[in-house]
């Protein structure tokens, strides 16, 4: 069901909105996650069960992710929801041996039974194709396989995993030989400053288009938390990104698996999403280019100003998603790639005008952030490909 899946969140009413973007046709289901969603309902978050049942109501997809590759990060300690899911046998969080690792993997097939999701197998995170990490997540994939050979497979790495180049191109090919339906692959950030994009990395990135398009021969793929920066990977051969409405749903982010330690009343800025920059700007912004070409500000955000927050959610979804659509609707990956090279350059051309109108609201940064950097991850990945 290519488009856009909605990841896990602890927001108040999550459920309800995430059906509401399905029923609107804006998200094509959701991703379940051990911390975000409770196994047994608590005061103010339903549980999965109920979750996975309003969303397979609603049309949606429903994926349960046992998030292994983010409960082994360093200072992860936000489990009051993880530990009641019982994911691990008596040893608990241990993954060396091959009792440890059925047992884990046994236990999270079981889980995602109990919701109507399919066999996603668990992983780790890697930072290196040349570690014992990378042969034990290999280790895990064939297990998983091994129990179910329809299971799905997930690939979680860092920035230094992405770019390792031809020891990364050699590991992603013992990957493939499994012959997997569906991966689910994930860039695991170190750091995450705002809401805005890195894909400074270069390398990285160009490396997870590769993968993608390796992965996509034979598996349809997914490429969890990424948003607009999932676009080139879907160049590349991937059918769906994962998204939604906070930080730790567009991005990976270590942070929010661990326990906030000044925990006071935050109000979050406001965005509005323009969907012809590929582009999350803030409100004040959005405001200021309405206010200097109402017809121009109507063509960039790809609807009507969002009266509110809430119906700036629905927004994002919608204009993401038909961006997604955009691209895999086309017949090769030749006019993938062809068809976001031209939003790109849609989208400078129009930073371009907007920081010549609005110099001191519209910066460098924005257009270098939103159009220039993802450009380039997709010139990166399309010329090394003769594409």
């Amino acid at each position: 069901m290519p488009g856009v899946l909605i990841h896990d969140g602890r927001r108040i009413a999550h459920r309800k909105w995430s059906t509401d973007a399905i029923d609107a046709g804006f998200a094509d289901g959701i991703v379940l996650t051990p911390f975000s969603t409770p196994r047994v309902s608590a005061p103010r978050h339903p549980s999965a069960s109920d979750v996975a049942a309003a969303v397979s109501d609603a049309g949606g997809e429903v994926v349960f992710d046992p998030m292994t590759h983010a409960r082994f990060l360093a200072g992860v300690n936000k489990t009051d929801f993880y530990d009641a899911w019982e994911l691990w046998g008596p040893d608990g969080l241990a993954l060396a041996t091959p009792q440890h690792r059925l047992a884990h993997v046994e236990r999270v097939f079981r889980r995602q039974e109990s919701v109507g999701s399919p066999h996603l197998a668990p992983t780790i995170s890697l930072a290196s194709a040349l570690t014992q990490d990378a042969s034990t997540a290999r280790e895990i994939a064939r297990l998983a396989r091994g129990i179910d050979s329809s299971s799905w497979q997930s690939l979680a790495g860092t920035r230094a995993f992405w770019a390792s180049g031809a020891s990364l191109d050699a590991y992603v090919g013992t990957l493939v030989a499994l012959r997997a339906p569906v991966w689910m692959v994930t860039v695991v950030n170190e750091l995450v400053v705002d809401h805005v994009p890195d894909m400074s990395d270069l390398a990285a990135f160009a490396g997870l288009c590769r993968t993608v398009h390796s992965l996509s021969l034979r598996s349809r793929v997914i490429v969890a938390h990424s948003d607009y920066a999932g676009l080139p990977a879907v160049a590349a051969g991937a059918d769906t990104v994962g998204s939604g409405w906070d930080r730790a749903q567009r991005t990976f982010d270590p942070n929010s698996f661990r326990v906030d330690s000044d925990p006071g009343i935050r109000i979050p800025a406001s965005y509005v999403t323009q969907g012809a920059l590929h582009a999350v700007l803030r409100r004040d912004t959005a405001d200021a280019i309405e206010r200097w070409n109402q017809s121009q500000a109507l063509i960039l955000r790809g609807g009507p100003m969002p009266a509110s927050d809430q119906v700036q959610r629905m927004h994002h979804l919608n204009q993401l998603r038909t961006a997604v659509r955009a691209l895999t609707g086309t017949s090769s990956r030749q006019n993938r790639v062809d068809a976001l090279r031209d939003r790109y350059r849609t989208a400078i051309t129009q930073f371009d005008v907007l920081r010549d109108a609005l110099p001191r609201t519209v910066q460098e940064r924005d257009k270098n952030a939103w159009a220039t950097a993802p450009r380039d991850v997709l010139e990166s990945y399309a010329q090394a490909e003769g594409l």
